[in-house]
């Protein structure tokens, strides 16, 4: 009897442009092939450290991009012309305005959740606000009552297209978040984000599990 040894999903290297620590650099990331037929429509934390569970709150927080996991055209196959690599300044601009953004959108605190929605609707546009503006009661009500902060981070944040106003990013998200009891759990978001620029700013028109 022989056994026959499961095929390792295939993946392939996505040169991006972006920050990193603080600077301006290219690199290289690997992401899992995802067959154009399989769209994602669910974003998973990739890693979590510690045991601590949260519950309902918890879950939807240490999870909140899927909030936005919307049927959307595919960004980087509509942009014909990357300059990502070459317009160093537009890759820096549309990198650092991103990240910080996303950061503070899926950052919350229970005792102030208007930061959250002001943030929202600064950077998110089209359907990916409204998504956000239906679900976020559900979290107010259910973070307000087990006294939750969560806070977001991008720690990379890279531009694998850029033409003229539109961009194709990754961004990834650490995320610690804290109960009122002191219990405390982390995690992380890897986020596929279309952004376009108008009046000199970047908004995030749809996000999606990378």
């Amino acid at each position: 009897m022989t056994t026959k040894r499961a095929d390792k999903p295939a993946r392939r290297a996505v040169k991006v442009a972006g920050k990193m620590g603080g600077s301006t650099r290219v690199a290289v990331l690997e992401e899992p092939e995802v067959p154009e037929e399989e769209a994602p429509v669910v974003v998973a934390p990739v890693r979590r450290r510690g045991a601590v569970v949260f519950g309902a709150v918890a879950l939807v927080m240490a999870g909140l991009a899927g909030w936005f996991a919307i049927e959307a055209r595919d960004a980087t196959s509509a942009l014909t012309h990357n300059t990502a690599l070459t317009d160093v300044a537009t890759t820096a601009e549309v990198s650092d305005q991103i990240g910080k953004a996303l950061g503070t959108v899926f950052s919350y605190r229970y005792d102030d959740p208007a930061k959250s929605e002001q943030a929202a609707k600064a950077v998110l546009t089209g359907p990916a606000l409204g998504q956000y503006d239906q679900l976020f009661a559900q979290v107010r009500g259910l973070a307000a009552e087990q006294k939750l902060v969560v806070t977001s981070t991008a720690v990379v944040s890279g531009v694998k297209v850029l033409d003229g106003d539109r961009a194709s990013l990754l961004v990834f998200l650490d995320q610690t978040g804290v109960r009122g009891d002191g219990q405390r759990s982390t995690g992380a978001a890897q986020l596929s984000v279309s952004a376009e620029r108008a009046e000199g700013k970047w908004r995030v028109t749809a996000l999606a599990a990378a």
